[in-house]
């Protein structure tokens, strides 16, 4: 055999499916590489999808279609799941309601394909769908329909399909014996499987006593149940065909005798140590990879953890950095300031020293001249009129003396005396 070209770390892989016109193709995304394939037919590549987002979505919660009822309920638990698949347990609740118990065609009726769609692809990434917003009673029913068709098994086990089948001669002939190895049979379901019938059965029977106006009878809901109930994998059709009815009669057997066959939840016992001899190869094979993924998950948060502590520790060395070097800048301006503060003191100090008992000689004011009088009698020396003016004006009004220089004549000139 040829070695592989190459390995592709399938955990925590998203997967994109392009729409049918551009072929059968789907992509396999992380935030470093994207790889795409090809597919020749729808069906493959849903086989593909489903094979893969089992692996690549199990460790967040998800990847239960295509995955056996056993592992997605360890899977779950891991993230707080109960002892039934969650898609289980939530299709129920949303059904489980007088109003939509009494659609007509309840599980008989096809749903909304691309909201059926939707809300698979939501659960097989480990999201919580809101199934009150986004569903309807015939919606919800599809969705739970395709999650038991997507089981590698039947809920009940196939390697106990001839005991269930041949039990049905022993019922028909004494009830109460066949009730008896019935509910013996059941104990051999492996836990999780139980208490997923157990759940199951006891919603429809509360289904079909609505019958009057949903219109799904007992014999209803087992012909529509019953194929993936139980199932012989061995891909004869002739035998599916010839058990078809006794299939039929046991799904309708344990829906109607559900409290008798199965009064109590099964609690799973944890064993540390296996059995290699006994135990089934493919359940031990599941369980490694289970494992081997839940350890590359945590050994990735660790990773991650060990990341986020590093670059907190380089945040808190920065800030400290930053710190000291304001309190550096605030320790040398608390110096300047006590520079001040000691060339102030020093300064008044030589002051005081110099004129200790002098004081500050105050200020005279300067004198005020007198008010002027509002009419001033002068006297005119070359008049005997009296003139109301002003001191200001009369010293401008008295005349000046002034000296005029003596004229000299000019040569040649006569001057009259």
């Amino acid at each position: 055999m040829n070695p592989p070209l190459g390995v592709i770390d399938l955990p925590g892989k998203k997967i994109e499916q392009s729409p049918d016109s551009e072929g059968f193709k789907f992509e396999l995304t992380d935030k470093e590489n994207s790889y795409s394939f090809s597919c020749d037919t729808k069906t493959e590549r849903e086989n593909w999808v489903d094979a893969i987002s089992c692996i690549s979505y199990g460790p967040f919660g998800g990847g239960m279609f295509g995955s056996s009822i056993e592992v997605t309920v360890k899977r779950e638990k891991l993230h707080g799941g109960g002892n039934i698949p969650k898609i289980i347990s939530q299709c129920i609740g949303y059904l489980d309601n007088p109003f939509r118990l009494k659609e007509s065609g309840i599980f008989r009726l096809p749903g909304n394909e691309k909201t059926v769609k939707l809300l698979k692809k939501e659960f097989q990434e480990g999201l919580e769908p809101n199934l009150e917003a986004k569903g309807d009673t015939h919606t919800i029913g599809s969705l739970l329909k395709l999650y038991l068709r997507k089981l590698p098994d039947s809920v009940i086990p196939s390697s106990l399909y001839e005991d269930f089948v041949a039990i049905i001669l022993t019922y028909e002939l004494n009830q109460t014996e066949g009730l008896n190895e019935l509910r013996y049979l059941t104990n051999r379901i492996p836990c999780s499987a139980y208490n997923t019938l157990k759940k199951l059965c006891e919603f429809l029977f509360k289904v079909q006593t609505f019958s009057d106006e949903n219109k799904m009878d007992l014999n209803n809901l087992a012909i529509v149940f019953s194929p993936t109930v139980l199932k012989n994998n061995s891909g004869n059709i002739d035998l599916e065909m010839r058990d078809m009815q006794k299939l039929k009669r046991v799904t309708e057997i344990m829906i109607l005798n559900h409290a008798d066959l199965f009064p109590n939840e099964k609690e799973e016992e944890e064993q540390e140590d296996f059995d290699l001899d006994n135990i089934d190869p493919e359940e031990l094979k599941n369980l490694y990879t289970v494992k081997m993924i839940k350890y590359q998950v945590q050994a990735r948060e660790i990773q991650l953890k060990n990341k986020e502590i590093g670059d907190l520790q380089a945040q808190i060395a920065q800030l400290l950095n930053t710190v000291t070097q304001h309190e550096r800048t605030i320790a040398s301006q608390q110096n300047k300031i006590d520079c001040l503060e000691t060339d102030v003191k020093r300064l008044e100090d030589q002051v005081g020293k110099c004129d200790p008992g002098s004081q500050p000689t105050p200020r005279t004011a300067s004198p005020v001249p007198p008010p002027r009088s509002a009419n001033t009698t002068l006297t005119a020396r070359n008049s005997g009129l009296n003139l109301n003016v002003s001191p200001q004006i009369r010293r401008r009004t008295q005349p000046v003396a002034r000296s005029r220089p003596a004229i000299k004549p000019r040569p040649g000139t006569i001057c009259n005396p």
